[in-house]
């Protein structure tokens, strides 16, 4: 008996790309210049006249003349403007770090050695190059070859040199993407990833300019590609206004580059119907993008760079073309605010959701433009001293004078709650050793949230102490699945379940509902009370709250409190850094065991039996790999209200001492159960602290109403503070108390 197998091949735009049924090619030369420009236009009578005469190479030639002439402001800078930008960047900053490393990447590009993202190169030998194969372990590297973020090196370098070399690597590179990649006849490929996925479109739009600007003066870059490139930025704006996002970050990133387009090449037809649509839109898009405390939604750091980038360069380009930057330039300054608080101590962006390791003097690049834009010298304090070269493509050599009369100064403010956006972070100051904690206690939106309401991160001593899992690889494979998940993040897991139910990768509902319901921001103390209503789902709801003391310049006193009717297991996990670390199972004590800073957590006794903790391995991911890291997981058993509390101390080489006693607490007169108040004598080496934290100074089940639906905030109880608390041989009518005294 025979067995027919059926194996069924999916075919995509690799494959059909120069189908024409499927794909089309460019316009030729003179059909493109008679029906895509406007010869009604003065500046083109030119190339009209040239048409006219059948002579299309000099049609052509007359129309790349008006773009060489620079008259229209159409860019950072015109192509009249670079032989000073050039002869400036050369004499300025021809031996600095930032322009070596450019020469030096551009050097390797011109071989066909090719940077893409998280370390990983690809080389492509005698401009022999592969647009369409699968990179390494994820499609993202193929799409950051498509997307070209690295040709900046290239103009750059010419910038520096002179040398024509970097030109025709660019005219050759561009021209053979071209060819090799026509444009889509519709939306058939617009689902997969692909050279013509419509966020890679939108990004080539505003990456490509640049090169197209800098390089039109050098004999490099011919004619015949220099309008072959034009003819593509119109494919491009056509297609990304067909077939743009509906929401989220990819659409201001679309909707951006379609405005760029618009201003670049303003002499075709559709420019100024894109340009009105695109700046009718993304207002719109960017409200959906940005609360009004300037926190981007999807609960990354790194994808809040992301959509303050579209702003920040659309903000420079207005500023620059005497176009008004409006509400853009509002919100703008309240995302920096953001991202200033997001900056830990080591210089980089807390690694909530999808976010990785960054470069350092990259955000210091963006702080820069952020002091030059506002004139704020606390968001200079984060950036360079002088002008950053990166910043004369977008501000222009004039502004360096400017740049360098702006004081640098510390912000005053040490802590900073954003409640829409729902971050909450704290500092001992602004230096790199400084202690710093950030929390997450907000909804994120879309597939860069992880489910981590109420996970927080440490830092003392220049290194992050309790890490964040970081993002991951885009895969839908198990090690993507462990960095979204809870227990990948420094929170509480209740019955093993996730805080919130993932559908597919991309396509997942939002994360656990949140309410930051009190920060409290003093000279000797910060403190901050949340909670999450992911596990509300359970047929028996359990709220989980976090209130987190930051004793100034010593410790973390961390109190997770949970409201339930029934038993349920709570899973605690804090993940330290990759090293070693050890567990004393006499003092109950876990350590890192790293150089020069290290963390000291210590969990106080819950007097249950049922009371396990563990060290473990977990992953963390940075720039492209997965490293294995220690993990203290406790776990406990509780039936009802239950409050779980953990020490996390920073020290250097030699662990301190430190001992937690928990003292009674009364309200009129009456003793107060470990679920109504934490209070504690701590004694370390030089003092003694006695802490109360009061805990039924909020309704925290009243922010939901029976069906499961917020309650509006008009209704919602406000906090009262108690009333006659007896501690420590005082009395107190506040819910946080903190007494301090030298040890004798």
């Amino acid at each position: 008996m025979k067995i027919k197998v059926m194996i069924e091949l999916t075919m995509g735009y690799k494959d059909l790309r120069h189908n024409p049924a499927y794909t089309k090619p460019q316009l030729p030369d003179g059909e493109f210049l008679r029906t895509m420009l406007d010869l009604n236009r003065p500046e083109l009578a030119g190339v009209a006249a040239m048409l006219g005469r059948g002579d299309v190479p000099g049609a052509r030639d007359a129309y790349l003349e008006v773009i060489a002439a620079g008259n229209n402001g159409r860019y950072y800078f015109d192509v009249k403007d670079v032989p000073k930008l050039r002869a400036y960047a050369a004499s300025h900053y021809s031996g600095e770090e930032e322009a070596q490393q450019d020469i030096a990447e551009a050097d390797r590009i011109v071989e066909g050695d090719i940077p893409l993202f998280k370390g990983k190169r690809v080389v492509f030998r005698q401009g022999n190059y592969d647009w369409n194969s699968w990179l390494f372990d994820s499609s993202q590297y193929q799409l950051h070859l498509t997307r070209f973020v690295y040709v900046k090196r290239l103009s750059r370098a010419y910038a520096l040199t002179g040398d024509d070399k970097y030109a025709r690597c660019f005219n050759d590179m561009i021209s053979h993407f071209i060819d090799d990649n026509p444009m889509p006849v519709d939306g058939t490929f617009r689902a997969e990833h692909s050279t013509w996925d419509p966020l890679s479109v939108g990004v080539r739009m505003f990456m490509l300019p640049e090169a197209f600007i800098t390089f039109f003066g050098s004999p490099a870059f011919e004619p015949e590609v220099k309008l072959k490139l034009i003819k593509s930025f119109q494919q491009h704006g056509e297609y990304v206004r067909s077939y743009h996002a509906s929401g989220g970050n990819h659409v201001c990133m679309q909707l951006r580059g379609l405005i760029q387009t618009a201003l670049l090449l303003p002499e075709l037809k559709d420019s100024a119907a894109w340009l009105e649509y695109a700046g009718r839109k993304l207002p719109g898009y960017i409200l959906e993008n940005v609360y009004p405390d300037g926190v981007q939604f999807e609960g990354s750091p790194n994808y809040h760079l992301i959509v303050m980038r579209d702003l920040y360069e659309l903000v420079a380009l207005y500023q620059k073309l005497g176009i008004d930057a409006g509400e853009y330039r509002e919100t703008l300054e309240k995302m920096y605010v953001v991202a200033m608080h997001l900056l830990a101590p080591d210089g980089q962006l807390v690694k909530f959701g999808d976010t990785d390791v960054q470069v350092v003097s990259e955000l210091r690049n963006v702080m820069s433009l952020g002091a030059y834009l506002y004139q704020r010298g606390d968001f200079k304090a984060l950036g360079h001293e002088r002008l950053p070269f990166s910043l004369l493509w977008r501000i222009g050599p004039e502004a360096a004078a400017e740049y360098a009369q702006l004081k640098a100064v510390e912000s005053s403010e040490t802590a900073a709650c954003f409640p829409a956006g729902g971050y909450v972070t704290s500092r001992s100051g602004w230096s790199p050793t400084d202690m710093y904690m950030a929390m997450r206690a907000g909804v994120g939106i879309g597939g860069h949230a992880h489910s981590d309401a109420l996970s927080l991160v440490l830092y003392a001593g220049g290194r992050e102490l309790l890490a964040d899992s970081g993002m991951g690889l885009f895969e839908w494979n198990k090690e993507r699945k462990y960095t979204v998940s809870t227990r990948a993040h420094n929170t509480v897991v209740v019955d093993g379940q996730d805080q919130h139910v993932r559908s597919f990768h991309w396509n997942t509902p939002p994360t656990a509902s949140c309410r930051i319901w009190d920060t409290q921001f003093n000279e000797a103390y910060d403190y901050t009370f949340a909670s999450q209503y992911g596990y509300t789902r359970y047929e028996d709801p359990v709220v989980h709250s976090r209130k987190v003391l930051f004793v100034k310049n010593s410790y973390w006193l961390i109190v997770d409190l949970f409201e339930a009717q029934g038993e349920h297991r709570y899973e605690q996990y804090f993940h330290l850094p990759s090293g070693a670390a050890a567990y004393d199972s006499l003092s109950g004590e876990v350590v890192s065991q790293l150089e020069g800073a290290n963390l000291l957590l210590k969990p106080l006794p819950a007097g249950l039996a049922a009371d396990r903790l563990t060290l473990e391995q977990g992953l963390i991911f940075k720039q492209g790999h997965y490293y294995e890291s220690p993990v203290m997981k406790r776990s406990l058993t509780l039936t009802g209200s239950a409050a779980i509390v953990t020490l996390a101390v920073p020290f250097g080489a030699a662990k301190p001492q430190v001992s937690a006693e928990r003292l009674p607490v009364r309200q009129h007169g009456e003793l107060l159960s470990v679920q109504e108040a934490t209070a504690l004598r701590i004694v370390m080496d030089d003092r003694v602290d006695d802490i109360c934290l009061y805990h039924k100074s909020v309704d925290v089940t009243s922010y939901l109403d029976h069906t499961g639906n917020i309650i509006s905030e008009a209704l919602l109880p406000r906090k009262t503070e108690p009333e006659g608390i007896t501690f420590a041989g005082s009395s107190y009518n506040r819910d946080v108390i903190v007494n301090r005294s030298p040890k004798e």
